[in-house]
């Protein structure tokens, strides 16, 4: 990619990057420099990452030894690993796998994964598995009840439950960048239309779509922009279609956005903030700049301009380091990306693991944890705002890594590379200051690699009891300052 970006293709790329409500519902808030609010100081920051496919976390940070299993041929037959190949590093309660050599058929054809063994002694501090048995091995229904708890609070997803409970003041308090099932939204009619969520397609395109005149050349002044627009209102108004609709809530709506919010838009320089392409790919007769901080995002997201889940993920600190957003969910793609003539990612993401289970499960973790990684460090550097008396993102951040089932625990006899069907029987991995780090909420029984819950409120693990996508829902809900009737009890989990 060496050839310079024009406005045309910039404006190719907004078209994606807006979804179907572009400049509606969501972007209704007033649109301003962010001067901060009574809120900022309270405020905290949810990134939801997307793990599509079905992220085992037997095959993460709660795997089961054969040693543990205690008979060689039931270990044989079950996900459990040698015990050499576990790591728990110094000062760790959590273990995860180490390197894994793969023999399947993806050997070879893939570049070097981010070690979880690095991830976890580096954040272990901040890592907090919790067990869960889901409720669905459909891809589209286990991904929707994922982020609404399977309907918990009223059907809202807990990106929407953020918005409104920390985002009301801001301009788009809730982006979704993910796909599927991730992106639905809730289905309870009260909540808010500035708390539903702006889906972004395109996350390199997505400033282009902050300003319509920014970057083309031989526009007229703004001004002249304006009495435009203020002829283009009333043309429409004396259309057919203007005198048909006039008082359609719909079309009020869009009016609105049109009238009150773009033009605030244009007014903050959005698109200069959150232009993720470097200077050499942006020709200076357009006027358009990279963000001021893309030099911070390139040295943590290597591959941002090939690979969506690093591009989504550095736009999600954009959006909430200048204050547009408090939510941000950023999903894995099912095509395969490639870098340096080798995969990146499985086809299928997580789901490959029906052919080629554990590289599966070990390239993908280490894709994902890549990323929270990069997050982490980036918020714990930045201040908020990049206001120091408002302390670092970090300190009120949650990373909730979501994925829609497990995957079965057992084996052929003896297999090396085997593949794996969906399972209800699974766990969760959250990363954050809020939540008591360093644990395992609940427990696995090592003879079937089936994972336990364990009571919300105590914190202690119990054999008979299964955590929900209800009680994963809760615990964010619970961190995030979020309250509703229906929320059970996990304070156990706090901090």
């Amino acid at each position: 990619m060496t050839s310079k970006i024009g406005r045309r293709n910039m404006l190719l790329a907004m078209a994606g990057a807006m979804g179907t409500t572009a400049l509606g519902s969501a972007l209704g808030r007033a649109a301003g420099e962010r001067a901060g609010s009574s809120a900022d100081k309270d405020r905290k920051l949810l990134f939801v990452l997307c793990a599509t496919g079905g992220a085992s976390i037997v095959d993460s940070f709660l795997p089961v030894t054969r040693s543990e299993v205690g008979d060689d041929a039931l270990a044989d037959t079950l996900n459990a690993y040698d015990d050499d190949k576990v790591i728990t590093p110094t000062g760790s309660n959590l273990r995860c796998p180490g390197y894994y050599d793969s023999v399947g058929l993806l050997a070879g054809l893939y570049e070097s994964s981010f070690s979880l063994d690095a991830f976890l002694k580096k954040h272990h501090p901040w890592m907090t598995v919790l067990t869960q048995e889901c409720t669905s091995v459909n891809h589209n229904v286990g991904q929707y009840r994922s982020v609404t708890g399977a309907g918990l609070n009223r059907g809202r997803t807990i990106m929407e439950a953020m918005a409104v409970r920390h985002g009301e003041d801001l301009i788009i308090p809730n982006c979704n960048m993910a796909n599927d099932g991730y992106i639905q939204p809730g289905v309870d009619p009260s909540t808010p239309e500035f708390a539903r969520a702006e889906i972004i397609a395109s996350p390199l395109g997505f400033a282009a779509a902050m300003d319509g005149v920014k970057g083309v050349l031989g526009a007229p002044g703004r001004g002249l922009v304006e009495r435009a627009r203020g002829v283009r209102e009333q043309l429409e108004d004396a259309s057919t279609f203007g005198r048909t609709f006039t008082d359609s809530p719909r079309r009020q709506r869009f009016l609105v956005n049109r009238r009150e919010v773009q033009p605030r838009l244009e007014a903050t320089n959005l698109m200069d903030r959150l232009t993720l392409l470097p200077p050499e790919l942006l020709d200076p007769k357009y006027g358009v700049m990279s963000s001021p901080l893309l030099p911070t995002l390139t040295a943590k997201f290597s591959n941002l301009l090939i690979d969506p889940w690093e591009s989504q993920a550095a736009l999600a600190v954009l959006l909430a380091y200048y204050g547009l957003s408090c939510v941000s969910t950023i999903g894995l793609r099912q095509e395969p990306t490639f870098g340096n003539e080798k995969l990146i990612t499985t086809p299928i993401a997580f789901d490959f693991s029906h052919t080629d289970h554990r590289t599966a499960q070990y390239l993908m973790w280490g894709h994902v944890l890549k990323a929270v990684d990069a997050l982490v460090d980036l918020l714990q550097q930045l201040d908020y705002l990049g206001d120091p008396a408002l302390g670092k993102m970090w300190d009120r951040s949650l990373i909730y890594v979501a994925t829609e089932f497990g995957r079965d625990k057992t084996r052929p006899a003896g297999a090396e590379s085997w593949g794996t069907g969906h399972s209800l029987n699974n766990g969760t991995l959250i990363v954050s200051p809020l939540l008591k780090g360093n644990a395992v909420f609940g427990g696995i029984d090592p003879t079937t690699c089936e994972t336990y819950g364990f009571d919300g409120s105590t914190g202690e693990a119990d054999p008979s009891l299964q955590c929900s996508e209800a009680h994963i829902y809760s615990a964010i809900a619970q961190a995030m300052d979020i309250e509703f009737p229906e929320r059970i009890d996990m304070s156990a989990l706090l901090a």
